[in-house]
């Protein structure tokens, strides 16, 4: 029989094939990065490691990318290429033989991602004991019009700066209507801040690492800064039952197994001799080793939290929540979620070198299924987190096994489990601090400012949270000493009395201490001639005869209660704002009330009803027509809770006319609520009304809360450039009334926070030319109109109405705030537009 070899060279189209492969235009630039960080392995490896191990890449903008402009380029400072090694990573499915101290995957990888991004690809290298550097174009085109897979290397002279190295540039962008047409512009038209932030993600390991291996990237000139979790210091612990002492940051370097590889392909040889797949004998014993370490973070979230999963300097799996967090139910395979616990917010984090477990070929998760894997998950998650999930005195000592134990519940804020609070004197008890706070904090972390950086400022929250504050001491008006509750006279010696009587001599009748025996002006005795048993008006104890204080509360014989309204007014003054004159309502069978007088007094003291008990905001009495109400201004129902004076007096007030007129009782509308809004109306209406001062306080909290958000929006620091003379000089005088220095306007500029420093017009300016970034949840909770959901037309004619409408506001709440006596109907409007603006915050 006759044999004939038949050709099954693939044809240049295959090439073209691999740039269809779904992958997004950063990991596209990421496996540049890789085949660059892997060059400098290599040379570390051969004994030529690089003094300087950089990445410069060159993006361009989307203006040049539309005008068919522009190029990509990634150039390293390794020790440069041979033209095989060119060839190796030019040619499709070629793997190198580590695949376990690399990060490309040289062929597939390369292809892929320069084919998407562009049509030609220029590969120029140079070695340091080469006289000229090695170019090779990669023109797809032209390759599927010869239909060859050749390309040509040719000997050039070493471009200017590159003494070593590789220089990838990448052109000829897809036309329209190609698959690829629009990958290098999503590329493009992001900004090149969040460009530089998810570089810094990815890679944070090799960016901040001190050691040989450290990596400097930057894009456009500008450094890529690492990624930092804000983490507590591993010095600070909870204690457990069980688990006793357990830190707050777990490290670990660990080897959890060895494995023989096929130098070849990398296939575990397991107890063969030869490798089951090529059955070559080359082989490496390859250690697993699982280093890092895992935390808690100084704050809990929705979303950021999670261990980022490396391999060899790159994440590949961010925040990662599945492979520790859920549980595999052994009887219907189902996952289900074991932390967080109590609500939807978690804290543990950490990040994790796995470089002996196998990826996919596009990088987005390890091959789970893989020994190397499961020997890794063993040591770091081991088995179910939650005791009632193992059986018996089954016991998890793994490093996340132990935060879990330690930390997965947030009830016990304080030490207890490491969480930050702030007593809450309304309720006696610490409750967490508002999620502003925990914005501000870590703002101040990502600045590194002192104490923010490293967590001293936070743990005073942890260590304080269940510290009641120090209570306001009264001060003597003669002479400002402070004094305690109680004191009847001034403790200073000034001979200020604070709760005191009339001399019972007729002819002194100087003001003296309740409690006195006698009058230090006359000398007079104030003790009855006849002593006789007493019941303390106070707490009603009955004391002995002679008994100068009461033996339970010791309240001096002959006091009032302290709640008596003549006790209160020695120690009160006349409050007009709260008080209210002629005050008549119309009740529901259609008459109006007599006229009620309210005259109202503040208490320099809290006011105790009885004894043993809470303080009381107010007391009330009454006479036909008039009610005298006492009230302590700083009780916790107003200074706490937030409620106005106002709204109780008005109550007092409506119960007093509910009871008056008994009559009505059972009829519709006669209710305390009724007649509470009918007094406020007509008595307080001016003062709980909007008011051109409130107006002023929220708008201006508004424009804080924008700044605060709009500091890294999208496009940030190409506004800056637009800012005209006016506008920069009111944003260095509020930086140098600030207290910051001018030489930071070149680091503020680059991360967008120059923003906190603008004033409203110019905020009003940014949102007017980048609107689209201050929504989908960046400022504002609505979305922003897109083409692919409604058309082109469509959208465009949407997005014009939402800019203009929230334009309008921003404008009317800037130019309020240069008024200083506002008419009504700009106050109505700067209320209306602030209100607005307000509720649709995300």
């Amino acid at each position: 029989m006759a044999h004939k070899l038949l050709d099954i060279t693939p044809t240049p189209q295959v090439l073209v094939a691999l740039t269809r492969t779904p992958i997004k235009p950063l990991d596209a630039l990421s496996e540049l990065i890789d085949n660059a960080i892997d060059s400098f392995r290599s040379a570390q490896t051969a004994g030529e490691a690089s003094p300087v191990r950089q990445v410069l890449i060159d993006v361009p903008g989307p203006a040049e990318v539309n005008r068919g402009e522009g190029l990509i380029r990634v150039r390293d400072t390794g020790p440069g290429l041979t033209e095989e090694q060119i060839a190796d990573a030019m040619r499709a499915g070629f793997s190198d033989k580590n695949h376990y101290d690399t990060l490309g995957l040289f062929g597939m990888g390369f292809n892929i991602a320069t084919g998407k991004l562009g049509r030609v690809t220029r590969v120029i290298s140079a070695r340091r004991a080469d006289h000229h550097a090695i170019q090779v174009v990669l023109d797809l085109p032209r390759l599927i019009e010869e239909k060859a897979f050749e390309v040509t290397a040719e000997q050039v002279e070493k471009p200017q700066g590159l003494e070593h190295g590789t220089v990838v540039e990448i052109r000829g962008w897809w036309p329209e209507g190609d698959a690829n047409s629009g990958f290098v512009r999503d590329l493009a038209k992001m900004p090149k801040k969040r460009l530089r932030d998810s570089v810094g993600r990815r890679y944070a390991t090799l960016l901040k690492s001190k050691s040989a291996d450290a990596v400097r990237i930057s894009v456009n000139g500008t450094r890529c800064e690492p990624y930092e979790h804000c983490v507590w210091d591993a010095l600070r612990f909870v204690e457990h039952a069980s688990y006793g002492k357990i830190p707050a940051r777990i490290e670990f370097d660990e080897i959890v197994d060895r494995s023989r590889r096929c130098l070849n392909d990398g296939a575990d040889f397991g107890a063969s001799d030869v490798c089951p797949r090529c059955r070559g004998s080359e082989s490496r014993e390859v250690p697993q080793r699982v280093r890092g370490w895992v935390g808690i973070q100084r704050f809990d979230d929705a979303n950021q939290y999670g261990i980022d999963l490396i391999r060899n300097g790159r994440t590949i799996r961010a925040d990662e929540k599945s492979a520790f967090f859920d549980y595999a139910d052994e009887d219907t395979g189902r996952l289900e979620r074991e932390y967080p616990m109590d609500q939807q917010y978690g804290r543990i984090v950490g990040e994790v070198h796995l470089d002996q477990v196998p990826v996919d070929f596009q990088k987005q998760d390890f091959q789970r299924n893989t020994p190397e894997w499961q020997a890794a998950m063993k040591f770091l998650r081991g088995g179910a987190l939650q005791p009632s999930r193992r059986e018996g005195d089954e016991r998890n000592d793994s490093p996340v096994s132990r935060l879990f134990q330690g930390y997965r519940r947030v009830r016990n804020i304080g030490r207890g489990h490491m969480y930050m609070g702030q007593f809450n004197a309304a309720k006696g008890k610490a409750e967490r601090v508002s999620r502003d706070l925990e914005r501000e904090y870590y703002d101040n972390f990502l600045n590194r400012i002192p104490g923010y950086y490293d967590d001293t400022k936070w743990w005073e929250l942890v260590e304080t949270a269940n510290e009641p504050p120090i209570e306001e001491l009264p001060e003597c008006p003669d002479c400002g000493f402070q004094n305690s509750h109680d004191a009847e006279y001034c403790a200073s010696g000034c001979g200020h009395v604070f709760d005191g009587r009339a001399c019972v001599n007729e002819d002194c009748h100087q003001q003296i201490p309740r409690s006195a025996v006698s009058c230090n002006f006359c000398g007079t005795s104030q003790l009855p001639e006849v002593e006789s048993p007493w019941s303390c008006a106070f707490c009603e104890t009955g004391n002995k005869a002679g008994a100068e204080r009461c033996r339970t509360c010791g309240s001096a014989e002959g006091a009032p209660h302290p709640a008596d309204p003549d006790a209160l007014a020695s120690v009160s003054e006349t409050q007009p704002a709260l008080s209210a004159s002629h005050l008549s309502i119309t009740l529901v069978n259609g008459k109006s009330t007599d006229p009620l007088d309210i005259t109202v007094h503040a208490v320099h003291r809290p006011i105790t009803a009885v004894y043993g008990q809470a303080t009381v905001p107010l007391i009330t009495t009454s006479k036909p027509g008039r009610l005298t109400v006492y009230i302590d201004l700083t009780h916790a129902s107003f200074t706490g809770m937030g409620i106005r004076p106002e709204y109780l007096i008005a109550t007092e007030a409506a119960q007093y006319l509910h009871a008056l007129h008994a009559n009505l009782r059972g009829r519709y509308g006669h209710t305390i609520a009724s007649l509470t809004t009918a007094l406020l109306k007509e008595g307080w209406g001016d003062s709980i009304a909007v008011n051109p001062d409130t107006v002023r306080s929220d708008i201006r909290e508004l424009f804080t809360t924008i700044r605060d958000r709009v500091v890294d929006a999208p496009h940030a620091e190409d506004f800056y450039d637009n800012l005209n003379e006016p506008q920069q000089q009111s944003m260095a005088e509020a930086m140098i009334k600030s207290g910051v220095e001018l030489s930071e306007l070149k680091r503020l500029k680059g991360a967008g926070g120059y923003l906190r420093f603008c004033d409203r017009d110019t905020l009003a300016a940014f949102f007017n030319r980048y609107p689209s970034g201050w929504f989908d949840g960046k400022v504002w909770r609505d979305p922003w109109p897109k083409e692919s959901e409604a058309g082109a037309i469509v959208a465009r004619k949407l997005q014009d109405e939402l800019q203009m409408k929230y334009l309008r506001c921003l404008e009317d709440c800037a130019s309020y705030l240069r008024y200083e006596q506002p008419e009504r109907l700009l106050i109505v409007r700067a209320r209306a537009a602030a209100d607005f603006l307000n509720d649709r915050l995300s």
